[in-house]
């Protein structure tokens, strides 16, 4: 896919509205693109402007709460996330934290994330003491991810977007597309297929073509029973030797697939690597992986 540069805006169309960015440089929009935004958020104020990547980020003050909106130069609108009371989560949201491991945490901060043609997210940051996780979920409960470090959220491009979508019909054609979200390392898609809810990552390279990385799924523990028997006799091995296993996660990749294992050795988080065939490839610390 090639890259889509944003051209840049015409001084005739740029209107007066300024803020300042993180390098307290003055950005101005166009007037279409202002005329965007105020379709979309009348009732908006307190709006500041700054270009992030390529794209211009509105902050702004909604319903007493800090929103931020996300468009291209040409008023195109990719993204808003709204901060969000706990308690106007949606009731499914609601009773899924609370099943959790995390219903004692302390709520740290929620948002509800809106994406152009696609599912709406909702994300709560937890802490308890010195660990700090970011929780997302559907609006139906599903629990899309399980973060331990986070960003800042960003969209993928419109047409990085549609060609994303349909590579990813192409090698899954009858998986449903949950979320695509872009970060330093490439773009990552959640889709639920064969009844199995799996992450897609894809990366572009210097001509802007994107290819597939891998695609991962966790194992839940009711499958470790049905692992291959060497990959079996390689976790034994590990709870032999004293570790405790925490999670595995199963990835496909063009060069071959393993098992990531994660397990916790004397009190530090590791992952080791296992391929089918229960070779153990390497181990590396969960933060360094």
């Amino acid at each position: 896919m090639k890259k889509f540069a944003f051209w840049a805006m015409m001084t005739l169309s740029v209107v007066g509205l300024t803020s300042c960015d993180k390098d307290d440089d003055h950005v101005q929009v166009s007037a279409d693109l202002q005329a965007a935004f105020d379709s979309r958020y009348p009732n908006a104020s307190r709006v500041d402007w700054e270009q992030n990547g390529g794209f211009y980020e509105a902050e702004f003050m909604g319903n007493g709460l800090e929103n931020k909106a996300w468009f291209t130069p040409d008023g195109a609108w990719v993204m808003t996330e709204y901060d969000l009371p706990f308690n106007q989560l949606p009731q499914a949201v609601l009773d899924a934290f609370a099943a959790s491991t995390y219903a004692s945490w302390r709520v740290d901060d929620v948002d509800m994330i809106e994406k152009n043609d696609m599912s709406v997210i909702y994300v709560i940051e937890v802490e308890s003491g010195e660990r700090e996780y970011e929780l997302t979920y559907l609006e139906d409960g599903t629990l899309l991810r399980e973060n331990t470090e986070w960003g800042e959220h960003l969209p993928a491009a419109p047409g990085q977007t549609s060609e994303v979508k349909s590579l990813v019909m192409e090698k899954y054609p009858q998986a449903v597309i949950l979320d695509i979200e872009e970060d330093r390392r490439g773009i990552e898609v959640e889709i639920r297929d064969g009844g199995r809810q799996k992450e897609v990552f894809y990366q572009q390279d210097g001509s802007g073509v994107l290819s597939w990385v891998h695609t991962t799924y966790e194992i839940g523990r009711y499958e470790m029973d049905t692992l291959p028997e060497e990959v079996r006799q390689a976790l034994a091995e590990l709870t032999g030797s004293g570790m405790r296993v925490d999670d595995v996660d199963y990835f496909e990749t063009a060069d071959g697939n393993y098992y990531r294992i994660e397990v916790e050795d004397r009190d530090v988080d590791k992952y080791v690597y296992v391929a089918e065939n229960g070779e153990m490839l390497q181990m590396k610390l969960k933060n360094y992986a």
